[in-house]
């Protein structure tokens, strides 16, 4: 298996191809059967789609590249366009975040969830929210491994409920979600607020890449429940749901100092549609 600098680099000469517009080069990157968000096409159908998409135009904003397996996760920013789907906003950027599995050098997987670029607006009032940390909580850099079990207790945190006496252990005083600063009470807020929406709301992580080096973690995380009240504005309709959430996260001194979010919400719709 090739290391994670060399799945780097196969991805990093991939994305040159299809700037320059290089479209035969690209194609050679990519495995000649690819699965794309579950489905399978053929690479050079891929690449057309891409070429369609205008995905020449995209800027790579963060890259994480597991330490042990295949994969890599990618943030891209578009310009503005007129979107085809409902949840992106005409005339503002949008972003894209992807997994990638790689398979004899060449990309053989892709999971893409986009949405709008969430990257401006007014933060909240920090109030008196903020918080004293305990110069003991304040860890070195995290291994590998240590990542791993890092984000799976962070999650089993969450489903247990148990964030309100845990959050320290997660999380620095001040968070940013998508370009929103939140100090660590309303950070757990915005984590809590979702169970109060979702009865029976359960977080399942389908997916989960670290890179030691970056401090950096990707995931793709799957969401079941009972939507009771509205949800980023839907309708609750009594039917259970299942969407997923492709989550990023930057690490500093061993807890999470910044996120960036997509929801799937026309999943979400398209499960609890009448």
């Amino acid at each position: 298996m090739a290391s994670s600098r060399n799945y780097r680099l196969i991805f990093s000469e991939w994305l040159d191809a299809l700037r320059n517009g290089d479209w035969g080069s690209a194609e050679t990157f990519v495995a000649d059967d690819v699965i794309v968000n579950g489905s399978s096409t053929a690479g050079q159908a891929y690449i057309q789609e891409l070429k369609d998409d205008n995905f020449q135009t995209a800027r790579l904003d963060l890259c994480i590249v597991d330490d042990e397996r295949a994969e890599l996760a990618a943030r891209f920013v578009f310009p503005p366009r007129s979107p085809e789907s409902p949840l992106l906003d005409e005339g503002k950027e949008w972003t894209a975040q992807t997994f990638f599995s790689f398979a004899n050098d060449k990309i053989s997987a892709i999971q893409a969830l986009a949405g709008a670029n969430n990257s401006a607006g007014p933060e909240p009032n920090h109030g008196d929210g903020e918080v004293n940390q305990d110069p003991a909580l304040l860890r070195k850099t995290l291994k590998t491994e240590d990542l791993r079990k890092f984000y799976t207790e962070y999650i089993d945190s969450i489903n247990a409920r148990t964030m309100r006496d845990r959050v320290d252990e997660f999380c620095p005083g001040v968070v940013v979600h998508n370009y929103f600063s939140y100090v660590q009470r309303q950070y757990r807020g915005l984590i809590e607020s979702s169970f109060d929406e979702i009865s029976g709301l359960r977080f399942t992580v389908e997916r989960l890449i670290v890179n030691e080096e970056a401090q950096q973690v990707a995931a793709r995380l799957t969401f079941t429940g009972v939507p009771t009240k509205n949800f980023r504005g839907i309708a609750p309709t009594g039917k259970p749901v299942s969407f997923s959430e492709h989550a990023f996260y930057q690490l500093e001194e061993g807890r999470i100092r910044q996120v960036w979010s997509l929801l799937d919400l026309a999943a979400y719709r398209a499960s609890i549609a009448p």
